[in-house]
């Protein structure tokens, strides 16, 4: 009788499955932390470089930018007397209907001087001006150099002049430290890699596809993961 019982208990376990009743499942938040960290550490911080706009990025630069990245979890370690810079954040493409899904992207260099060298904390932005400067980065390790080179960004009103030296620009570049935002140079030896330890098992895409707009189930995704695009198409809007 005992085994009958456990034999009915197991049968009816089974019947109501969540999968075989069709409920829908969202996937464990836990499953990915670091991502979704890094989403909403850079969905919170978007905001503030248009906020105020006599202290953030010009509003015709954000209009312009064909993709915006921001890496709010930057990292400093000295190996052999050389400062190396770690930082993880997300770029979003701009679509004609708005920003894509967060790619996971990381960059190292070493070199750099203020603020780089203070141990604030800080996070880097970076406006890709043209679908070409995205696309210089499909498969990593591009240095940061000649016409890839970072120009550093004006902050509030550009004068003429800035303008003028702006032009041209590919990479527009920028630092956030300790609640200011302040236009940088990331030198040389900088190199942007996608993140697809992430991206892969997030998306079943790498990052370049996730910037090209190639579609993904929102719904099948953990909480949390969308909050960059989601911030982005509050606040940069055209």
């Amino acid at each position: 009788m005992r085994g009958v019982v456990l034999t009915v208990f197991f049968v009816t376990a089974v019947l109501l499955s969540p999968d075989l009743l069709g409920v829908a499942q969202k996937p464990s938040t836990n499953k990915f932390p670091d991502a979704i960290e890094r989403s909403q550490d850079a969905a919170r911080i978007a905001p503030l470089l248009t906020l105020i706009p006599e202290s953030g990025v010009p509003k015709e630069l954000t209009d312009k930018a064909e993709a915006i990245g921001i890496f709010p979890k930057v990292t400093r370690d000295t190996v052999y007397f050389t400062h190396l810079i770690r930082g993880y954040g997300v770029i979003s493409a701009r679509q004609e209907s708005g920003w894509t899904m967060p790619a996971f992207y990381q960059f190292m260099g070493s070199g750099f001087g203020n603020p780089f060298s203070q141990k604030e904390n800080y996070g880097v932005v970076m406006l890709f001006m043209s679908k070409d400067a995205v696309g210089w980065f499909e498969k990593g390790g591009v240095p940061l150099k000649d016409e890839k080179t970072a120009v550093v960004g004006p902050v509030g009103t550009i004068t003429d002049a800035q303008r003028k030296e702006i032009q041209n620009a590919q990479l527009i570049a920028y630092v956030y430290y300790n609640g200011k935002l302040v236009g940088t140079s990331y030198g040389k030896r900088f190199e942007l890699n996608p993140d697809n330890k992430i991206n892969t098992p997030l998306y079943g895409m790498k990052g370049r596809e996730v910037l090209a707009g190639n579609k993904t189930d929102p719904a099948s995704l953990p909480a949390g993961i969308s909050s960059f695009q989601e911030s982005l198409q509050k606040y940069f809007r055209r």
